[in-house]
Order: C-alpha cells, then structure tokens, then sequence
C-alpha cells in the first residue's frame, strides 16, 4: 500500500501567532494528534506542532495559555510523497522518533499520514503475516509510573524524561487494575485551559484503553487499538502489570 491510501487529506492548519490552548482545542475538535502551522509569510518553511510538542511544553513548566504556536512547532519536519510505501513512511517514522508525515506532492501539502493510519491499513493486510508474533516479543517493559494524587505538570515531565506518550498510574488498591494516562489526556487539559499544576492525575485517566495478555498476537493489540481509538495496551499476567505496548512498537516490530 502506498502513503496516498492511508493518508488524510483533510488536514488541520493552525497559525503561528494561535496560543497553545486555542491549538490544542482544535486539535481535539478535530480528534487529531497534529496540525499543519500556516507558513508566515507566504513561502516560508514548512511547520507542525503535534500533540508530543505540547506536551513538552507542559513538562517544562510553560503557560499554554500565554505560549503560541510560533514558539513550540517544529520546523521543516520529514515529508512524505503521496507515492511512498507505508514500509517507507514507517521506517521514516522509527529513525525519528515520530509520529506524524506532512505528505507533500509537487511543493503542496495534501494531507498528513500519521502511525494510527499505518497500523489500520496495516490490520487489513499486513498483520496477518504477525498473527504468530506475540506481544511480549515487542512490549515495552520499563514502565514508567506515577500516583494517582500526582499533578499532570509531574506526569508530562516523567514522559518526557523517558521518551513515551504513557504512564502507568498506579491502582486504587492492591490487586485492583492500574489506569494509565497519555499525552492525549495532557493534550485535553491544555485544550481545556487548566492549570497542570493544580490537576491531578486521577481526575484524567485514559477512558480509552484496554488490557491484553503477553502471549496475544501484535494483530489482536493492533486491532484492539484501532477499535478503540487508542495507542497504548497495558499488558498483565497473573503477576500484575508487566508491560505496555504502543502503536509505534507495533510498527517497529513489523518493519524489522
């Protein structure tokens, strides 16, 4: 499959002189996890801010409220052409670390392809050749976690610190599940106007997500993710949590 069948066209664009809030509003408006910046002046470099680069902000003590888009994007990001495997825009997307392509086409941007698309197209086709590849082959088991009474200040700078769009929040009581929370919910109270400094984590649980088994196959996470329009499964035996798996360690499985 090519980049053009995945990718989507309709992409958001915000300006650079935007505050980070009114960004992140339209971000979650439209449910996506990036946005294009408006090239100010006509001509000038291409931009994207995406949900990661808020979440930095809030990790470094910033005011979203009173910070714009022209100081936290990220300028002249990888581009993809319409034309490129989906092997090619994932490979792209492990070497940096990221999860969004602007897909340019003759000097214009017609649309944006991020990991979430790759793994659904990649669940029609691709996954059956994983079906026999299980998750603790892929899983991440360096958890981060945090307690639940944390602020969401704390919680972005522990994710940020250890490179991941999640953490494990410790359980309500021994032997009860853990919830988790991710940079989507950090990107909801920004779009929110709250003060992470005074939130707490447990007010802002993952409502999306699900538990899986070490021994469920990277399909059966894929599609779980995809249903549920989440990124990240805790992954528990019969000791408790032992792992978390994401989109993009599903993408660097596949691709290996």
């Amino acid at each position: 499959m090519r980049v053009s069948d995945a990718m989507t066209p309709d992409v958001l664009t915000v300006a650079r002189d935007e505050t980070i809030v009114e960004a992140a509003r339209r971000m979650i408006e439209r449910w996506v996890g990036s946005a294009i910046v408006d090239p100010d002046p006509p001509g000038s470099s291409l931009g994207i801010i995406t949900e990661r680069d808020i979440l930095g902000l809030v990790a470094a003590g910033r005011d979203p409220s009173t910070g714009h888009v022209a100081d936290y994007f990220t300028p002249d990001p990888i581009c993809a052409r319409p034309d490129w495997s989906l092997e090619h825009a994932a490979e792209a997307m492990t070497a940096g670390g990221f999860r969004h392509l602007v897909v340019i086409d003759q000097d214009r941007v017609v649309g944006i392809v991020s990991i979430r698309d790759i793994v659904r197209a990649w669940t029609k086709g691709r996954a059956r050749q994983a079906v026999a590849v299980q998750i603790r082959e892929a899983m991440n088991r360096d958890l981060v976690t945090i307690g639940r009474k944390a602020t969401l200040r704390e919680a972005a700078r522990r994710m940020v610190e250890r490179r991941t769009g999640a953490a494990i929040v410790e359980s309500r009581r021994p032997n009860s599940p853990p919830g988790i929370i991710t940079d989507r919910e950090l990107l909801e109270t920004v779009a929110a106007g709250t003060d992470p400094d005074k939130e707490r984590v447990v007010d802002h649980l993952s409502a999306g997500m699900t538990f899986s088994a070490p021994d469920w196959s990277l399909k059966q996470a894929a599609e779980a993710m995809t249903g549920g329009g989440f990124q990240h499964v805790v992954v528990v035996d019969a000791r408790g949590t032992v792992g978390i798996i994401s989109m993009s360690d599903i993408i660097r499985r596949w691709i290996d």
